[in-house]
């Protein structure tokens, strides 16, 4: 590429020609500009150009496919560490800033140490410009940055591009009534504390226009609490429900991670240990055997051992960095070997998801965890198989309890008359209530009676402080024995979300906050129902019928 230079053996005309020819190929490619003209601080301590990396170059190529279209820029970049996705935000954000006028920018990362070290980087972009390239500055501090004319006198006529950068921190950014943003960089937004009620005043201070960017980037942080805003917008961008752009950036992309082996007996042992995940990743991802004594070493030395560690910060699906962030309370490795077991309905009946058709000769448990209110959250239905440990049939809704227990009893008398475990908890008792006159097969508990010092039995399940760590209990152990097969993605994505809570209601364990648990609960009731029905059909005598339950 031609580049600009003051020589004093050229005429004033030919450097402007010069000078504007590279500007136009810059404004034709700011790939150039950020290459050529900004220089970053490398982890040995020296001064380079800011040359993309893998990860930096699919991000670019996305904004160059969106510019393309006369879209504007809006990105969410789920990430593994050390992969320079803030350092690319941050030229893509000096270049537009310090090149165009009126450009009012903001950054903002997740903590302290963060704003100081992006606002060094940003120094350092002016610092290194070529004299040329330079726009005049009024002034760098207060973690703000702002291009215009210093002298007071000339400013009037000569103002400069009367732009800025300004750089904060989450908990302490305040977007006022009338600001206008053209370019937005979120840092590490899973960690923000505040992130929903920031980013409502962001995105409402962006025009929607081809000449505005917003790149929200971060590592994952679970489900809940400070990363549940981060996790929902992912989910909604993977589902189309927003207007954000997905790039997820698995630890593999970097060339970097990866590691030559010592000595051919060193590789030879790597090969023949390898295990069924690392064998999977492998196959899926055409991963080198270096590449994979690079993850053992950054498991051992980078994540002090801890798996999950690796997984949170160094990913390779969307799926793994938020189940590894999170405090799930089912093993994350049972989660993720239930995705093989997940699959497509067959047919619908009415609502009802139907996996596989009921066989004659087989028991089936049906699990029903009524809604807490109309709007509050779903009711859910599982059916499973008792001989094969399939799930065979779901419903999720929302629904009056009366509606609720026909859907129940339209389910069971589906699959043979399933044993129908109801939690009463909540609304649960006016769904038994409206379901016993029409429908039999019903679980009982057994209640003892202290006063009287007597059993008796009661219809549905209820869940309190010693039965749920125990229903609880039950499903872990068939997830981890692969007793159980889940076939809907709604259920195995809600045991990622199951975790330890303090809440009185929820004894013990229950959804992430703005999460929900209902799927998973009626799997869990369903396997609960499994211990009470026999294993085999006997074989039914002519004039006599069979009771299951």
């Amino acid at each position: 590429m031609k580049t600009f230079s003051n020589n004093p053996g050229k005429s004033p005309h030919q450097m402007v020609e010069e000078l504007r020819e590279v500007v136009g190929v810059f404004n034709a490619d700011p790939q150039k500009f950020i290459e050529k003209c900004l220089f970053i601080k490398t982890k040995d301590q020296r001064t380079v150009p800011l040359k993309l990396n893998t990860a930096q170059s699919m991000i670019f190529e996305k904004i160059r496919q969106l510019r393309s279209q006369n879209k504007p820029i809006r990105m969410i970049i789920l990430k593994a560490r050390q992969e320079g996705v803030s350092t690319l935000c941050e030229g893509l954000i000096f270049e537009r800033t310090s090149r165009f006028k009126n450009s009012n920018s903001l950054i903002v990362a997740h903590e302290p140490e963060s704003t100081d070290a992006i606002f060094a980087m940003s120094k350092l972009f002016y610092d290194m410009l070529p004299s040329w390239a330079k726009p005049k500055r009024r002034y760098d501090n207060k973690k703000q940055m702002v291009f215009e004319n210093p002298d007071e006198k000339t400013r009037t006529k000569k103002p400069g591009l009367r732009s800025r950068i300004v750089i904060s921190t989450a908990d302490k950014t305040k977007i006022g009534r009338g600001l206008t943003i053209h370019n937005f960089h979120g840092s590490e937004v899973a960690f923000w504390k505040n992130a929903k009620a920031l980013m409502l005043s962001v995105m409402q201070s962006i025009p929607n226009l081809p000449n505005t960017s917003v790149f929200l980037e971060s590592t994952a942080n679970g489900f809940g609490g400070d990363g549940e805003y981060f996790y929902q917008i992912v989910q909604d961008a993977l589902a189309g429900k927003n207007e954000f752009e997905l790039i997820f950036l698995p630890w593999h992309l970097m060339t970097e991670y990866s590691q030559p082996f010592a000595s051919d007996a060193e590789r030879k042992k790597l090969v023949e240990t390898l295990d069924e995940y690392e064998k999977d990743l492998r196959a899926k991802e055409h991963l080198t055997y270096e590449q994979l004594n690079w993850r053992r070493w950054a498991i051992r030395n980078l994540c002090g051992g801890d798996l999950d560690k690796f997984k949170q910060e160094y990913p390779a699906t969307i799926e793994e960095s938020f189940v590894a962030s999170s405090k799930a309370v089912i093993p994350k490795q049972y989660i993720e070997a239930q995705s093989k077991f997940v699959r497509q309905p067959i047919r619908k009946l009415d609502d009802i998801l139907i996996y596989e058709e009921p066989n004659l000769r087989h028991f089936y448990s049906l699990g029903a965890d009524p809604s807490e209110g109309i709007g509050q959250d779903d009711s859910a239905i599982t059916v499973i198989d008792k001989m094969t440990g399939r799930e065979v049939g779901s419903y999720i809704g929302q629904i009056q309890p009366d509606l609720f227990a026909k859907k129940i009893r339209q389910s069971a008398e589906l699959f043979n008359d399933a044993l129908a475990v109801i939690e009463i908890n909540n609304h649960g008792l006016a769904v038994i209530n409206a379901l016993k006159g029409e429908y039999t097969n019903i679980y009982q508990r057994t209640v003892f009676d202290k006063a009287n010092n007597t059993k008796r039995k009661e219809l549905g399940w209820k869940t309190t402080q010693t039965t749920k760590p125990l229903m609880v209990d039950d499903f872990i152990a068939g997830l981890r024995d692969e007793d159980i097969g889940l076939s809907s993605q709604t259920t195995v994505s809600q045991m990622m979300t199951f975790v330890h809570t303090s809440e009185s209601n929820r004894y013990g364990m229950g959804a992430e906050t703005g999460q929900k648990d209902d799927c998973l609960i009626s799997a869990m009731l369903a396997w609960q129902g499994l211990k009470e029905l026999p294993s085999e059909m006997p074989n039914q005598r002519k004039g006599r019928s069979i009771k299951l339950y």
